[in-house]
């Protein structure tokens, strides 16, 4: 039994002086690619990449898929920001699935696709929760599902995506997977138009002229509601720290 915790003990300080050496390897990489020295952080992220670290998995694929200091491989790239998004690796993660979509080093798949935005959906990443409500919108990689659709989009709408804004003010316009309802898609398109999106302003007059006068107060009092709610906050300069 003595033998057993030494050499657990002999394991876990070989992996502790370890961590060191690997964040260092790392912060070497990263200085030597600001730098355009990326012979060097190739050098350095291969080492890491090779031993499973994931962050130097996905400088790798950014490295071959930019064309930084190698040649531009897609096929490359997918196949270490595969190996980082199987860790977690967020960034890595969104680069993948967007070459599954438009198949970029990779077969296109759109079912791989909705896996990789499907894991970011769930942590609440607004590109992934509108990529993701495209494809149930159309049925691509996954059965399509207007509902489903919905819901995702709502999800991003209430982060101030302007697209995902429109599309859910046209999905109640049209009645696609949630009831029918003039007022709420005024009021959503307003929300997207007051970003700027030229075709939610457009929309959002046809709604309204679907509306009588109580409906239209009542749609201009909940499109009010909706842009204090989930587009100035998002919308809003940072405010400036005053020096002392």
């Amino acid at each position: 039994m003595k033998q057993v915790f030494r050499s657990l003990w002999v394991l876990l300080a070989g992996l502790l002086m370890l961590a060191p050496l690997v964040q260092a390897g790392f912060d070497e990489g990263v200085e030597a690619a600001n730098a355009g020295d990326f012979a060097k952080a190739y050098e350095e992220f291969s080492v890491l990449a090779e031993q499973g670290d994931a962050r130097a998995q996905q400088s790798l694929g950014w490295m071959y898929f930019e064309g930084q200091g190698r040649d531009v491989d897609y096929g490359k790239a997918a196949y270490w920001y595969e190996k980082a998004a199987e860790q977690g690796n967020i960034t890595a993660q969104i680069n993948l699935a967007q070459m599954y979509a438009y198949g970029q080093g990779v077969a296109q798949d759109f079912s791989q696709a909705a896996h990789w935005w499907g894991k970011l959906a769930e942590q609440g990443d607004v590109r992934s929760l509108v990529a993701l409500g495209g494809l149930y919108y159309q049925g691509k990689g996954v059965p399509q599902d207007y509902a489903k659709a919905a819901g995702l989009w709502r999800q991003a709408a209430e982060q101030g995506h302007v697209e995902a804004q429109l599309n859910l003010g046209l999905m109640y316009g049209k009645g696609q997977g949630l009831t029918q309802d003039d007022v709420q898609a005024y009021a959503w398109l307003t929300a997207a138009a007051t970003q700027g999106n030229e075709s939610a302003d457009s929309s959002r007059e046809f709604a309204l002229s679907q509306l009588d006068e109580a409906q239209r107060e009542r749609a201009e009092a909940l499109a009010q509601e909706l842009v204090r709610k989930y587009v100035e906050p998002f919308t809003a300069p940072a405010p400036v720290e005053k020096s002392l």
